[in-house]
């Protein structure tokens, strides 16, 4: 059965934020992290800075996190979270047209990159540079086993039979193109980098077997 990635991709804390009172502190620590963000880098960020912005004590801060890298690990778990069950649910999509779970796929997932902004560009990098994939591995492999034990359903009905190396090809072709497009100073359009996508995704669909009931 595939790994359900909510259950996965976890920050690193030192203490869980289970009342409401944590809870919202924990938010004014992140709230913090990508206000400094938006307006600087990865590299310049200090907890010291974080705790100042948010209003709270720098112990406050290191009763959540270990320090920087957890913040920060934690800030990419979350987004990653998001994107997950972005795909997860576009893949759950009805498509009523050819190639359009493809679209409802990559769209998702070009969505959640795209539209939030410097912050997000930086926490998405950290998480597909950091540790060699350690944040998307997860991701991967929940997208992978989907794709490979589920197949991939079609406006006619039933699903496309998908192999595992043929999923694995399609998974880590999109996550390729994630990579280029966070390390990238100046990327085309997302609309075009999502139509060449959807493109490259469903032209390799269609030659795969025929549909099966």
């Amino acid at each position: 059965m595939p790994t359900k990635v909510s259950k996965s991709i976890q920050p690193n804390r030192r203490r869980q934020p289970l009342q409401a009172r944590a809870q919202h502190k924990v938010a004014l620590i992140f709230e913090a992290t990508q206000r400094l963000l938006s307006v600087s880098d990865i590299d310049s960020l200090t907890t010291n800075a974080v705790a100042e912005k948010a209003g709270v004590s720098i112990g406050t801060l290191y009763q959540y996190f270990d320090g920087k890298d957890a913040l920060l690990d934690a800030l990419v778990a979350r987004e990653l979270n998001a994107l997950s069950e972005s795909v997860l649910a576009a893949m759950s999509e009805a498509p009523t047209a050819p190639g359009e779970r493809v679209r409802f796929i990559v769209h998702a997932v070009m969505r959640t990159y795209g539209e939030r902004g410097r912050v997000h560009r930086q926490l998405i990098e950290r998480g597909l540079t950091r540790s060699p994939g350690k944040h998307l591995s997860q991701l991967y492999k929940v997208l992978f086993e989907r794709l490979a034990f589920d197949g991939l359903a079609i406006p006619q009905g039933g699903r496309r039979k998908i192999a595992p190396g043929q999923a694995f090809v399609l998974v880590h072709s999109m996550a390729g193109v994630l990579r280029a497009l966070a390390a990238a100073e100046r990327a085309p359009p997302h609309q075009e980098i999502e139509d060449a996508l959807v493109l490259l995704m469903w032209r390799f669909l269609t030659a795969l077997p025929e549909t099966e009931s």
